[in-house]
């Protein structure tokens, strides 16, 4: 094997492990697809899954991949994005905010297709398919940490400002410009804005349970492997914002909001699960 190619593959090994098989397994659909047509299989849709009961696409549609290009921007966004959340936040917590984002879209996306149908009958046939699942999990999550910056604004390209708590519903746009299913944006979008208001805190959870889950027979493999991401090792869960307004809580006090795009991302990249670990039913300002 070449210099090279010793580099590439000693820099994927060093991806940590969710988002290393995430990577992994985007590459293997993506060119098993044409031979095999596994996306039928994995492929979310409200006609699959309220129609014919297959309740599995609920979860499956996190190894979707509908073509080369999605398969880019997918491995782009997990190595830039996934790879840091996951080192500060822990392997098997990212997992599961992965599985609940996915599987809380598709369930939205179900219920707003119930309630459009009458209008739009189509959203009930078996074309109208939802997008891979990881692009929704991460406009889920960008979601639910934009709303930590309560009172700070970000800079649009220079031409206007406006609230972060607004900036989702620009992507939201964003992404139907695009061609994304507006139902499942709509949803993604609906589920981390109900994320940051402890809607979903129940199904949420805790350090104390993903440390025992650590302790698992079954996850002992998982949890010796190479680029896994202990509990203990990691940082605590999604931001609160601070009763004050205008900062985002962190371990080590406030931080103020960002002004710029990059600036957004760049915080939503190296900050987006900083914030105090809540106990159910503490709120804004709970550390």
């Amino acid at each position: 094997m070449s210099a090279n190619g010793d580099v590439l593959r000693e820099r994927f090994l060093a991806t940590p492990l969710v988002t290393r098989h995430l990577m992994a397994s985007t590459w293997i659909v993506c060119l098993l697809n044409p031979i095999f047509g596994v996306d039928d299989l994995l492929v979310a849709s409200p006609y699959d899954i309220i129609r014919k009961g297959q309740l599995w696409r609920l979860v499956t549609s996190i190894a979707y991949v509908p073509g080369l290009i999605n398969a880019l921007i997918m491995s782009f966004v997990l190595y830039r994005l996934g790879s840091a959340w996951e080192q500060e936040r822990g392997s098997i917590r990212i997992l599961c905010y992965f599985l609940l984002a996915i599987v809380a879209t598709n369930v939205g996306v179900c219920v707003l297709a119930i309630l459009v149908a009458p209008l739009a009958p189509s959203v009930m046939s078996p074309a109208f398919l939802c997008g891979p699942g990881i692009l929704s999990a991460f406009l889920v999550l960008i979601t639910r940490s934009s709303q930590g910056y309560a009172g700070a604004s970000v800079s649009i390209l220079g031409l206007f400002t406006m609230p972060t708590l607004y900036f989702p519903l620009l992507l939201l746009v964003f992404f139907a410009m695009f061609g994304a299913n507006p139902l499942e944006s709509a949803a993604s979008v609906g589920v981390g804005y109900a994320w940051a208001r402890g809607y979903l805190d129940p199904v949420v959870p805790s350090d104390e349970t993903l440390a025992a889950m650590e302790q698992w027979h079954l996850a002992a493999g998982a949890v010796r492997a190479r680029g896994y991401v202990s509990v203990a090792a990691a940082g605590p869960t999604l931001p609160s914002t601070s009763a004050g307004g205008g900062a985002v809580n962190s371990r080590d006090g406030t931080q103020p909001g960002r002004d710029s795009v990059n600036d957004l991302i760049a915080q939503l990249r190296d900050h987006a699960f900083a914030g105090g670990a809540r106990s159910r039913g503490a709120r804004d300002g709970g550390l």
